[in-house]
């Protein structure tokens, strides 16, 4: 499914972390799936680098899903980062 890593946010102690999602890239695939529940809110969709603005490029589908408003092509990529569920 790609990388996972987790990063330390300074200030309030939460972790985000970033998964790449470019192996469900199809040319056909508009809703992605993340590698584990996230905390609603907390998703930061990366289309080939450039952040999608949630409920215009993107939308929270389920805590472990979410659509994208438009298909990437093959060679695009999709990068997120989150915060995972307690």
């Amino acid at each position: 499914m790609g990388f996972v890593f987790t990063v330390s946010i300074s200030g309030d102690g939460e972790e985000m972390k970033k998964a790449n999602l470019t192996s469900q890239v199809n040319g056909v695939n508009q809703v992605f799936t993340v590698p584990e529940d996230y905390e609603t809110n907390t998703l930061r969709v990366y289309h080939n680098g450039v952040r999608q603005v949630k409920d215009v490029t993107y939308s929270e589908t389920t805590s472990t899903t979410f659509t994208l408003t438009f298909t990437p092509v093959n060679g695009d990529y999709i990068t997120i980062d989150y915060t995972a569920s307690s």
